[in-house]
């Protein structure tokens, strides 16, 4: 009878190597991170861009209610003194504004504000605010002065701000235009 004998040549077992798992569960935990902070960071982008979209909406809404309004009444309207509103006391809009989906800053009184070259109630031409292009003449006489003009501006500098609190930190949209007495005629 013939014997086999055992050769001592090694044989090739099968499976992984303890270094090639761990290679392996490492890249598999960059990749599934990777992922995760992309889908993360798409969710938040959302977010902000339909905060965003809403204050843009609401601001120019807000501007285009102006427009609608007779040009002498627009400061009375939108001022911060209730006292001289076109329909009696506090009949008028007045400077503050909600926005119905975005959250106020603490310490704010709104979401959005109306900023006019006002001081201490008046329509003022020497006050500097340099977004709305003042100092500068509002009532056309050429003369920069310090006189209240509420009764007979020509221009209205207007800023339409909305500030608010969003999932990703402080919003902030800032809206400028310039109204006029002088209507194109078509």
């Amino acid at each position: 009878m013939q014997r086999f004998q055992k050769q001592d040549t090694p044989r090739r077992r099968g499976g992984f190597t303890l270094v090639e798992v761990m290679i392996t569960l490492t890249v598999v935990s960059v990749a599934v991170y990777l992922m995760s902070s992309t889908i993360t960071a798409t969710m938040v982008h959302s977010s902000a861009r339909k905060e965003r979209t809403l204050a843009v909406e609401t601001a120019m809404n807000v501007l285009e209610r102006m427009r609608a309004v007779p040009f002498d009444e627009l400061y009375a309207l939108y001022n911060s003194d209730p006292s001289d509103d076109p329909d009696g006391n506090n009949s008028a809009p007045g400077p503050h504004f909600d926005v119905p989906g975005l959250h106020p800053i603490d310490g704010q009184p709104a979401i959005g504000t109306i900023v006019m070259p006002q001081l201490e109630g008046q329509l003022r031409e020497n006050i500097n605010i340099p977004e709305l292009g003042l100092p500068r003449d509002l009532n056309g006489d050429l003369i920069v002065d310090g006189f209240d003009h509420s009764d007979d501006y020509k221009v209205l500098p207007i800023e339409v701000r909305v500030e608010w609190k969003g999932n990703s930190g402080k919003g902030l949209l800032v809206m400028s235009s310039m109204f006029s007495s002088v209507q194109k005629q078509l």
